[in-house]
């Protein structure tokens, strides 16, 4: 098929007005915490996102230029697998930051494996699932994938961040099924994941607070914190909002505001009609996403597209229904809103990625 020189350019427009609505959004929820909590200007966090949002650009056009049979080179797929266990590795031997080793500083920046991992393994799995859907599901390559995924999720878990280690799993698990891999096989591995996420959060103090809080709020009233101030913050916008700027819980109420719960922010200042805004961008996103995957004709690529799209669409609904206390608190960022510059990063890789792949899709 030859290949179009028009990319998805209302994927692209998306995109990028949701990290100009993010840029805008991260600089009045940030604005106070970095000059109390961390003595820096007001605007520390959103200098430096504004500045990763220009590299993540650049990284976006390139993406989208690459060659496209690059994209599910089976040799380069399994380099990508290895450099991101040496980057997990990595973080552990240097000192914790936060009490935890998600961070791997090199030259002065700081960057998180485990969001490169996830997509490093999302081309490994479209690569193998296909190979595995078009030799009939051999059994030994199985074992390789699932050993493969459960080796990287592993080392995430254990840093210890179980919310990325969790996602990547999900996302996973969605590629194989799309790829066609039987129900029977599908199971087992859906099974002992569930478990072992399961004895990862009784087997830590801190996991099983939030989760007690969470079941039952009056009996962890501290742990619950977080979420019933992101209700308070949500339900005090309203429909139209306090007004940009004029948000109250991101004054210490909040703990990160910039972070973890920023859609309460967006709540708060703009109200039911900011939220849905929001919402909106990432329903366009997520469908273009998917219509791009539907019209491939390669299924190593579309099962790509398919997994790059979920990973998004999952990530952010998971962030939505924390801040509406319709899940445990866990520290996941609202693609392309959220502070965290590797985040930040390999999200417009992604819709790079994306839109190299609609070059090929059907009309």
């Amino acid at each position: 098929m030859p290949i179009r020189q028009r990319f998805d350019r209302l994927l692209l427009g998306a995109a990028i007005l949701q990290t100009g609505v993010g840029l805008a959004l991260l600089a009045s929820a940030s604005w106070l915490i970095a000059t109390e909590r961390y003595g820096r200007p007001g605007s520390y966090f959103f200098t430096w996102q504004a500045a990763t949002a220009l590299v993540g650009l650049g990284v976006l056009v390139i993406c989208m230029h690459l060659r496209s049979d690059l994209l599910t080179d089976p040799k380069l797929a399994r380099f990508g697998v290895g450099l991101v266990w040496l980057l997990l590795a990595a973080a552990f031997l240097q000192p914790p930051v936060a009490a935890t080793h998600r961070w791997l500083s090199i030259g002065g920046f700081s960057l998180q494996p485990s969001v490169l991992a996830r997509v490093a393994l999302m081309v490994f799995a479209a690569v193998e699932l296909d190979r595995a859907r078009r030799e009939g599901w051999p059994v030994r390559r199985l074992w390789i994938f699932g050993a493969v995924c459960s080796m990287t999720a592993i080392l995430i878990i254990a840093e210890p961040d179980l919310g990325s280690g969790a996602l990547l799993l999900v996302v996973l698990a969605a590629m194989a099924f799309v790829a066609g891999m039987p129900i029977r096989l599908v199971a087992a591995p859906t099974v002992v994941g569930i478990l072992a996420l399961a004895v990862a959060v009784v087997t830590s103090t801190y996991r099983l607070a939030r989760v007690r809080a969470f079941l039952d709020p009056d009996a962890a009233s501290a742990a619950g914190w977080q979420s019933y101030q992101s209700l308070v913050a949500i339900g005090s916008g309203g429909i139209a909002g306090r007004g940009y700027g004029s948000g109250l819980q991101r004054l210490f109420f909040l703990p990160e505001p910039h972070t973890d719960f920023i859609f309460s922010i967006t709540g708060e200042e703009l109200g039911l009609i900011g939220m849905m805004g929001l919402l909106g961008l990432i329903v366009l996103i997520t469908w273009r996403g998917l219509r791009i995957a539907a019209r491939l004709a390669s299924p190593d690529r579309a099962l790509l597209a398919f997994g790059l799209t979920f990973a998004f669409a999952v990530q952010s609904l998971i962030h939505m229904v924390v801040c509406l206390d319709l899940l445990p608190p866990k520290g996941i960022p609202l693609p392309l809103v959220s502070y965290g510059k590797t985040d930040l990063v390999v999200t417009l890789a992604s819709v790079g990625l994306l839109l190299n792949l609609s070059r090929e899709a059907s009309v």
